[in-house]
């Protein structure tokens, strides 16, 4: 699949029909924008997940030039940086405030994480490197999978994974390990915002 049949959008948007055009297809310019992103941001809520790939300013007076490429690969300004907004599936597994486990949606959960310098993160570049038009790419979160040693210090251990389907081959990278307390954790469940 090399490119939409109408000409590619200029965001993955989300499908009416799941096999027509699933939520978290790649199209060339999402692949492009994914391996030259300074900076990769997730975020969840509600089954729904984002990945923002940014190119980012260099903090100095003077400001970044963005060259006509990056500017269609990255075509959301947000102030002096470039976006490329990405819609995918996301799933937030995990305990609810009743104790009861939830393997898709924790009900109320959102979930983020970033990736800042995404350019020396050996994980994300493997995955980026991997990544080809047509694939499909869904995000997992993984809330509390805590020890007991972390559960008596007041810790939470959360996961980041990142699903790549192609065709009826699925591959599964571990992104990203947070151990917090619950004020900073990458899940925030609704009882706990």
């Amino acid at each position: 699949m090399a490119e939409h049949p109408q000409g590619e959008p200029s965001h993955t948007q989300p499908s009416t029909s799941e096999d027509e055009n699933p939520r978290g297809l790649l199209f060339i310019s999402d692949v492009q924008a994914l391996r030259h992103a300074d900076a990769v941001a997730f975020a969840a809520a509600d089954g729904i997940g984002l990945i923002d790939a940014s190119l980012t300013a260099i903090a100095s007076d003077e400001p970044r030039i963005y060259t006509a490429k990056q500017q269609r690969l990255f075509p959301d300004p947000v102030g002096q940086q470039r976006r490329r907004r990405i819609e995918v599936a996301a799933d937030i597994a995990g305990f609810d405030a009743c104790r009861r486990w939830h393997d898709h949606q924790l009900p109320g959960a959102t979930a983020s994480a970033t990736i800042g310098g995404a350019q020396f993160h050996d994980v994300w570049r493997s995955v980026a490197a991997l990544l080809r038009v047509g694939d499909v790419v869904r995000l997992r979160w993984h809330a509390g999978n805590n020890t007991d040693q972390l559960t008596a210090l007041g810790l939470h251990r959360d996961e980041l994974l990142i699903e790549v389907r192609r065709g009826k081959r699925l591959s599964t990278f571990l992104l990203d390990v947070s151990v917090r307390p619950p004020s900073a954790r990458m899940v925030t469940a609704a009882a706990n915002r």
